[in-house]
């Protein structure tokens, strides 16, 4: 019986062979839900407000998700819609008698949705109100728009920057890569730390408008650079510059990742009055998602290792990772390469 449980198994790691496949059908859609849908309300006077609606362009197509205000609630005049940054983008005005207190937020279609929807609300004065709408809570009382406390508007950004990193697959699979490149636990920590410096630095220049660059480009050069660091893995020459400083690598692309990253703070908009505190939280929760995924990459490992022993009475060693690694990011890659140079 343990002779026949051993076979199935290892039919099944034999399909693990069909991941860089399946991931090549399936990464059209992973790759761009890291980029969430937004909604933003900022009051003009005590009765009229504006509300702008932006939701990101799956596979070229808008997501059928809508948002919902009282039947209370007047549009004045007409709404503006746009396409821009592969976003669908509606601009419209609102008149309500009692303003935005004891207003209900909903999303028609939330259901479907493919990520989270961040709600801004910014009253006349500048408080702002930030939440997050999803399946779980697909409605919203503004009871007040009080500003979040700091120690509320740390704890939401590092939360958002600890999702953001996990489901952003492009982030993820150049992580793996560096994990892989780096081979010692000392290298691996100079290379992430590398990693965290450079993607820090360029964060903080674009969240603050000092540099700016368009996220179309950046995107496609951050495809290119795990098809770059895929290529190193698949060569395996020791002697490559990649391989023998692997920090040098980190850091260079980590300055592309940062404006990656400070393109999806952009949607989610910074509080007027900690602008600072909540880029920092950011950043901080980005690091924290970053190591949460390098320690589930070293325990998936050290299962797979066991499991490979007990099956092969033999220990799993780093090269036989080398090329369903250098496969897996590079196909995917390729992909998304293609795919957002064809945005352009």
């Amino acid at each position: 019986m343990i002779f026949s449980l051993q076979i199935e198994i290892k039919r099944l790691l034999r399909l693990t062979l069909l991941l860089p496949l399946l991931t090549f059908f399936c990464s059209q859609v992973l790759a761009d839900d890291m980029r969430p849908a937004s909604l933003t309300i900022t009051a003009t006077s005590d009765a009229d407000f504006d509300v702008v609606w932006k939701v990101p362009l799956r596979n070229g197509k808008k997501e059928k998700i809508s948002f919902v205000l009282p039947k209370n609630s007047q549009q004045l005049g007409l709404t503006r819609k746009h396409v821009v940054n592969n976003a669908y983008i509606e601009y419209s005005r609102f008149h309500r008698a009692a303003g935005l207190s004891g207003m209900m937020l909903s999303i028609d279609g939330i259901e479907k949705s493919k990520g989270d929807i961040l709600v801004r609300i910014i009253a006349v004065n500048k408080d702002t109100l930030t939440t997050i709408l999803n399946v779980d809570t697909p409605e919203y009382l503004i009871k007040k728009v009080v500003s979040l406390s700091t120690f509320d508007t740390a704890i939401t950004y590092i939360e958002i920057g600890i999702e953001h990193i996990l489901i952003g697959l492009d982030h993820l699979l150049f992580v793996a890569c560096l994990v892989y490149i780096s081979g010692t636990r000392k290298k691996l920590l100079y290379t992430i730390t590398g990693f965290t410096i450079a993607h820090s630095i360029t964060l903080f220049l674009s969240a603050t408008n000092v540099m700016v660059i368009p996220i179309e480009p950046v995107e496609a050069v951050i495809a290119l650079s795990i098809i770059f660091l895929a290529w190193e893995i698949a060569k395996n020459k020791q002697h490559s510059l990649s391989l023998r400083y692997p920090v040098l690598v980190s850091s260079s692309f980590g300055l592309l990742h940062g404006f990656g990253f400070a393109a999806v703070l952009s949607d989610i908009g910074l509080p007027e009055t900690e602008k600072s505190l909540a880029l920092l939280s950011f950043n901080i929760g980005v690091e924290l998602g970053q190591l949460i995924f390098v320690l589930a990459l070293f325990l998936l490992v050290k299962f797979a290792s066991v499991l490979y022993k007990w099956l092969q009475h033999k220990p799993l060693t780093l090269p036989m990772l080398r090329l369903p690694i250098s496969y897996l990011c590079g196909i995917t890659a390729t992909f998304w390469l293609i795919e957002r140079l064809a945005a352009f």
